[in-house]
């Protein structure tokens, strides 16, 4: 009898020091949620869908700056009613490359720089060529580059006939990549004398 009241405690604290030590154990510690995936490797995923999907440019227009330049003037250019090649015109640019004309705002007034994508320009060019003859010819160039980044300063004129009277004269800034296989616009913005308050300067007039 004693040694069955002694052992009846010993039980009781074993079964509470067991219990306690459950007890103490930390709370299951819940999973890291994964990382956020990077905004560039995002950007360059959707590069790469664009390029699968972006209409091939012709050999001729994207071997070299010269050409690219000659094809962007070429493609826009054209009689009243005409219709352009849009499907060529959208095979010169980079996906994601804007254009944007420039002029000072006036006080209360839109923007002076409205950045628009070549399909904003397909949507106007579509009504506009309808009724507007437009022709536009590079008249000078200058080119700065650094590897396979190159930005050319056009001087241009454009005329609703190919001999007619000069409508405008103004400078595009156009910026072409090579991509190690094509050259490639990625941005063009320009002014004109009107816009810019100032003619041309004489070194960009036609020698």
């Amino acid at each position: 009898m004693p040694r069955f009241i002694t052992a009846v405690p010993v039980v009781v604290l074993l079964s509470c020091a067991s219990a306690l030590a459950q007890s103490a154990k930390p709370p299951p510690v819940a999973p890291k949620p994964p990382a956020a995936p990077s905004p560039m490797k995002l950007a360059a995923e959707r590069t790469q869908a664009a390029l699968q999907q972006h209409p091939p440019g012709r050999p001729e227009d994207v071997k070299t700056q010269e050409a690219l330049l000659a094809a962007l003037y070429d493609v826009i250019s054209g009689p009243a009613g005409k219709a352009r090649d849009w499907q060529r015109f959208r095979s010169l640019f980079y996906p994601g490359a804007q254009m944007a004309s420039v002029h000072r705002a006036k006080p209360g007034g839109l923007p002076g720089v409205s950045p628009i994508t070549p399909d904003d320009y397909v949507a106007w060019g579509e009504t506009f060529f309808k009724a507007h003859g437009f022709f536009e010819k590079e008249t000078h160039r200058q080119v700065y580059g650094y590897g396979d980044l190159v930005n050319v300063l056009s001087a241009y004129e454009a005329r609703e006939a190919p001999e007619g009277a000069v409508l405008t004269k103004g400078v595009n800034n156009i910026q072409l990549v090579f991509d190690g296989q094509r050259w490639w616009v990625l941005h063009i913005s320009w002014t004109d004398e009107k816009a810019a308050g100032a003619p041309v300067p004489a070194t960009f007039t036609r020698k």
